[in-house]
């Protein structure tokens, strides 16, 4: 494509495009789960949380397979435990031309919490900083030509939720005039990564991802690229009878391959042994407080009490982290509190005691 031809595409797109400016992945709606119930009853609830933390976790890691390990399954056990707050939600749809009311669990999760618990079991945390908006150029050929696909189709919404279900936002591009539409298409159909490349930056972002789709016999393909910067990345494709599956595969590739270049580290998880003194134990509800305390920290793998003398317990720890990481993740306003975090007392590794 020519200068000229590119500095045109670019004027017709700056108004339409100005007003779908959307920003990256808001950190609320990745610590926010939405889970379909039959009713506001308790047992359904604990259900739902379930459910709501699972997709929160997918979101947080950008990975379907993090909710299958052991660690994490332990994690949503405890819903309960980390949701801040929950509502319900009805919306009414229609099925097969009638009316159907549809109430939905809404769960918002203590973000410091997750991150911290996801990190210390060796799961990478992709950081809503790191989740650049991608903009989505669909051109589709049914055999008269290509097209642009439409974020109100029913299979570009499909595409659009499982991007979501990840934690990505696409953004779809809005056209004025039929004949801009058509010119643009070509554009897409050609893969015309320099020139759709420069727009994105009216979005907030350098991602930008191309798909043409060929309708061939009773099957679609397509032909995937994401180009990040200007730069293209290597093309993928999807074959599939159904539409919306095909450019669900677009969507999920997209995810793999942006999740790839911008997870954050994850921190090391260590298997530390340990032990503490801790003190102000003065009732058996001290003892039950404590134990229970311990028996819920997702950061304490085993604990063992070896000695008791006057108010205080002598424990063996089996942490997950580092002992100083522990201690420095114990809250002020906890049950316990840290008196020397290095004691001169031959045996023991951190003085600890009970708050009242």
């Amino acid at each position: 494509m020519g200068y000229a031809r590119l500095l045109a595409f670019l004027a017709a797109l700056l108004l339409p495009l100005a007003a779908g400016l959307v920003q990256a992945q808001s950190a609320a709606s990745l610590y926010t789960g939405e889970v379909p119930v039959p009713d506001q009853s308790d047992e359904q609830r604990a259900i739902a949380l379930k459910s709501a933390l699972a997709q929160v976790v997918v979101k947080l890691t950008g990975d379907r397979e993090a909710v299958n390990g052991e660690a994490v399954a332990k994690l949503i056990e405890s819903a309960e435990r980390y949701v801040q707050q929950y509502t319900y939600r009805q919306d009414v749809a229609s099925v097969d031309g009638q009316a159907l009311l549809r109430l939905s669990l809404v769960a918002s999760f203590d973000r410091a919490a997750l991150d911290r618990v996801l990190r210390d079991r060796g799961l990478k945390v992709w950081t809503p900083a790191a989740r650049p908006p991608v903009v989505a150029w669909l051109a589709l050929d049914e055999g008269s030509g290509p097209r642009l696909v439409d974020s109100g189709e029913a299979a570009a919404r499909a595409m659009q939720q499982v991007a979501e279900q990840r934690g990505i936002n696409l953004v779809w591009p809005r056209l004025d005039s039929p004949e801009q539409a058509q010119t643009t298409a070509q554009i897409v159909w050609e893969a015309d990564v320099m020139t759709l490349g420069a727009d994105a930056a009216r979005y907030q972002t350098d991602t930008v991802l191309i798909g043409q789709l060929r309708r061939v016999g009773d099957a679609w393909t397509a032909r995937w690229t994401l180009a990040v910067g200007g730069q293209p990345q290597p093309v993928w494709e999807s074959r599939d009878t159904d539409l919306a599956a095909v450019l669900a595969a677009g969507a999920e590739g997209a995810v793999d391959r942006t999740r790839g270049r911008s997870t954050s580290v994850a921190e090391e998880r260590r298997i530390t042994n340990t032990k503490v003194w801790i003190s102000g134990l003065q009732s058996a509800q001290d003892y039950a407080r404590l134990f229970e305390n311990l028996a819920g920290n997702d950061l304490v793998k085993e604990f063992q009490p070896e000695q008791a003398h006057g108010d205080g317990l002598l424990l063996k720890l089996t942490l997950n982290v580092a002992l100083d990481r522990w201690l420095s993740y114990l809250p002020p306003d906890g049950v316990l509190r840290v008196v020397n975090a290095a004691p001169a007392v031959e045996g023991v590794e951190a003085t600890l005691a009970l708050n009242p």
